[in-house]
């Protein structure tokens, strides 16, 4: 219940425009190994391995406690919906003047349909419908974080796209560089 608070709290500072970020040289590096470490028992509970490249992670510009939040529903999300045996990787680069940082599960993909909303406030795709055993289990959110991803990403003036690859999805973050 708390995090669903916590969750609901963040939102509206997002679209209240209360969201005040304090800028400054972040490496997604350190960020994504924080939040490897803090998610590694959770994914290793439920078998799913995870990978993350060791080097190539760009210094982006942006508030490190809201980039941290981003990467960890991006990768709570990868591992709740990834099966036993799966492997969810994180990675990361930089194109031009961006940086950006990559989340890739095994969930099977997203059907096409729902690939435009899943950004959406409250959207669960199927299990929205018929919360599933597992949903239960994990403590699946009610369909705020892919929501809350998106608004603090923007407030960065980055962008955040997801797309189907080889049985799973990419979730990807793309952010000033520093």
């Amino acid at each position: 219940m708390a995090a669903l608070v916590d969750d609901l709290f963040e939102l509206s500072r997002i679209n209240a425009g209360a969201l005040r970020l304090s800028l400054a040289a972040v490496s997604l590096g350190d960020v994504v190994s924080d939040v490897v470490a803090s998610a590694s028992p959770v994914a290793a509970a439920g078998g799913v391995t995870l990978a993350a490249a060791e080097t190539g992670w760009p210094t982006v510009l942006g508030s490190e406690p809201e980039l941290s939040r981003v990467v960890a529903n991006l990768l709570r999300n990868a591992i709740r919906h990834t099966p036993p045996d799966g492997t969810v990787t994180l990675s990361g680069g930089r194109d031009g003047t961006d940086g950006w940082v990559a989340v890739t599960d095994a969930c099977g993909g997203i059907p096409e349909a729902d690939l435009p909303r899943v950004f959406d406030v409250a959207f669960r795709g199927a299990s929205a419908r018929t919360p599933s055993d597992v949903d239960s289990a994990s403590g699946a959110g009610g369909g705020l974080g892919l929501a809350i991803v998106k608004g603090l990403v923007e407030a960065h003036r980055g962008s955040v796209s997801v797309n189907n690859v080889g049985g799973g999805c990419a979730f990807v973050v793309r952010l000033p560089t520093a």
